[in-house]
């Protein structure tokens, strides 16, 4: 069982986390909010390994179905861990501390710290 366990934190410490962002074309103020907090945190974006992904309604209807987006919404912010699993999700500009605090609280984080 150990050794399972081992095997996958091994197999999971390779995915990356992932930022996904999800926007409407006509209200892309939002977007660019979040990718400026993102861009300004570039080292801390790099230190935790996270992979940022946007995806405008018109050009990728089947994403936002895959990650179930509520279409009446402009903007969706989803972080998801380096298991696959949404981690959180937010209609708002989510803030590098927010997101790194979030990050940082993960078991696989602590274990990638010490």
């Amino acid at each position: 069982m150990k050794i399972l366990l081992i095997t996958m934190m091994l197999f999971l410490a390779d995915q990356p986390r992932k930022v996904l962002l999800f926007y409407k074309n006509d209200k892309k103020e939002t977007w660019h909010k979040q990718t400026a907090e993102l861009e300004a945190n570039k080292a801390g974006v790099k230190e935790r390994d996270i992979n940022i992904e946007s995806y405008e309604f018109s050009k990728n209807p089947d994403q936002w179905k895959k990650w179930n987006i509520d279409t009446s919404k402009s903007f969706t912010f989803i972080l998801i861990g380096r298991d696959g699993g949404e981690k959180h999700r937010s209609d708002k500009v989510v803030s590098h501390q927010e997101l790194f605090g979030k990050i940082d609280a993960m078991p696989m984080r602590k274990n990638e710290i010490r």
